[in-house]
């Protein structure tokens, strides 16, 4: 292996493997394991509550996409519209909600997944015309 692809391949693991909770800047903010949920509610609550202390422009607010183990994330749940899925833990637990103030199993969410009012929101997003961006 040449030494470029070497790197290369050293820093996706890298970057798959790390703890770090990051901001849309690349800002690093907090760190969760991925063993426990309630970890991951207590940062994501600290981090949301200190940006608002400070008056952080909400383009650089904590998203999902911050949160490190998304490969916990069932694959059918990455794209899940209806409300935020924050992380997984090895349990199956999830941290949801926007205020990440809830957590469901990931039985219950494939069991509301399935429910009319989870569909027509997963068909809002896909249509065009529905107004909904």
């Amino acid at each position: 292996m040449d030494d470029i692809t070497e790197q290369s391949v050293q820093s996706e693991a890298k970057s798959n493997s790390s703890n770090d909770i990051t901001l849309p800047d690349g800002t690093v903010v907090g760190s969760w394991d991925g063993a426990d949920i309630l970890d991951l509610q207590k940062e994501i609550q600290r981090i949301q509550a200190q940006q608002k202390a400070d008056g952080d422009p909400r383009s650089n607010y904590v998203t999902k996409f911050g949160v490190p183990h998304q490969e916990q994330t069932p694959s059918h749940l990455r794209d899940f519209i209806a409300y935020i899925i924050w992380g997984v833990d090895r349990k199956g637990s999830c941290l949801v909600a926007s205020r990440a103030n809830r957590i469901e199993t990931v039985d219950y969410i494939n069991e509301w997944c399935g429910n009319s009012i989870a569909q027509d929101a997963g068909n809002r997003a896909r249509d065009p015309n529905s107004g909904c961006k």
